[in-house]
């Protein structure tokens, strides 16, 4: 090979690093405001309620409703997502769910808050995460671990700027209304980016692969819920999914009321405390991960139960804290076990479920989390409308047994059943 040859292989080679690098930053940037758009009901928990009248449980039966529109559509999602042109699934997605955000901010009522922030803004945000997991885990094979915990991580920079951003909102317009009116027109300038990118040729490539083929939807179901290892670990990832749900629905309410701070300063530290100490430990966990895994292909699940029993005190100590640096200090700590934790959620189903199958088993995983983590902020609303602060604090600690239930369960799989459906022991297969 001569100068010119080798100068021209390392060019192909550069620019398909670039392009999966670039896709990936991408698909961080949306997933930002994704999560902006999901978190703001929980973070403008007193506002809204206070402008519009809802109850506790009221409020509660939104945040869960959320949840099930979630369930119910991203079976579909997970099809489309492995049979269409990922990227253009995204684009299109992600410029839908900023429209209705925006309009989200005219709501007056429980109805119009139901209809647009449970089913117009939720629907279109189930075809992202199993097309993003798919699209993803087609450019990366030996760096999966730690391009997944970047993409996950762009999820907690999400959660902590909807903290900060309420409160500059809050303290700036003074309407909760203005939080839904900018960052769903930042959104959907995104999302209008991103799809002239991507139908520009910018991404071409990978970003129009489909796994499907000829996938049935019995042979999808078949991957997943036949291979105890990929249910046990979706188990798990519905426990975290749960907790998750119950913390950042009612959290930023009852440090509010328990410290009688501000809801700006409440959603900020609840949100800032827990997941920039997620954001620091997924990047270290998927690091990690890549550089254990191969010699130890057990070390992802093992770590996934460690941080499960890790979290389980943790919500104890968000609870029942007598001070707020108490309660600061153990929202980084749930933040530290979820972010080991969620390193390898999809990892450790895409380990057990063939590639083809990839955002099926996302959409079955969606399904479990949406339609069980969705009565964390019911459980919690009723709690709350019964007992208050002192019901949240027994409703956070209910949450801890969860998770240990759940450490019981992924343990499991680890002892029992991992060993045998690796995809590369040829198990789990149709």
């Amino acid at each position: 090979m001569d100068a010119h040859d080798a100068a021209a292989a390392w060019a192909g080679i550069d620019a398909k690093m670039k392009n999966k690098w670039t896709l990936l930053a991408f698909l961080c940037a949306t997933f930002v405001f994704y999560t902006i758009d999901r978190a703001l009901i929980g973070a403008l928990a007193i506002p809204i309620q206070g402008d519009t009248g809802m109850s506790d449980v009221q409020f509660g039966i939104l945040n869960s409703a959320v949840f099930w529109a979630y369930a119910a559509a991203v079976p579909i999602a997970g099809y489309f997502g492995d049979h269409c042109n990922k990227g253009i699934l995204i684009g299109v997605a992600s410029v839908v769910w900023s429209v209705m955000t925006i309009l989200a901010g005219t709501a007056c009522g429980f109805w119009s808050m139901f209809l647009l922030v449970a089913f117009a803004i939720t629907v279109p945000q189930t075809f992202y995460a199993p097309a993003a997991a798919g699209l993803i885990a087609l450019q990366h094979d030996k760096t999966r671990g730690i391009a997944m915990s970047l993409h996950q991580a762009a999820f907690y920079v999400g959660w902590m700027m909807s903290g900060i951003a309420v409160a500059v909102v809050l303290s700036v317009w003074g309407s909760w209304r203005a939080a839904y009116f900018l960052f769903g027109v930042v959104g959907l300038v995104l999302g209008v980016v991103f799809l002239l990118v991507v139908r520009g040729g910018g991404m071409k490539g990978r970003t129009a692969e489909t796994t499907g083929g000829g996938v049935t939807f019995i042979e999808s179901l078949r991957a997943f819920f036949c291979c105890p290892s990929a249910v046990l670990a979706a188990l798990g990832h519905v426990a975290f999914t749960f907790a998750t749900f119950g913390y950042c629905a009612w959290g930023p309410k009852f440090v509010s009321d328990k410290f009688a701070v501000s809801p700006g300063a409440a959603s900020s530290g609840v949100m800032f405390c827990h997941f920039s100490a997620a954001f620091a430990a997924i990047l270290v966990a998927g690091f990690v991960t890549d550089r254990l895994v191969s010699r130890w292909p057990g070390f992802r699940l093992s770590l996934q139960v460690g941080a499960l029993l890790a979290a389980a005190p943790a919500f104890l100590m968000f609870g029942r804290s007598g001070t707020i640096a108490g309660t600061w200090c153990a929202a980084a700590s749930l933040g530290i076990a979820k972010g080991a934790f969620e390193a390898n959620s999809v990892n450790s189903v895409f380990d057990v479920v063939q590639s083809r199958f990839h955002a099926s088993a996302m959409g079955y995983v969606n399904v479990l989390s949406g339609v069980l983590g969705s009565f964390a902020p019911i459980l919690l609303g009723w709690m709350s409308q019964g007992s208050g602060t002192h019901g949240l604090e027994n409703g956070f600690a209910a949450i801890g047994w969860v998770l240990v239930a759940a450490a019981v369960l992924m343990g499991m799989s680890l002892l029992f059943s991992f060993r045998n459906d690796r995809i590369d022991k040829g198990a789990c297969t149709t």
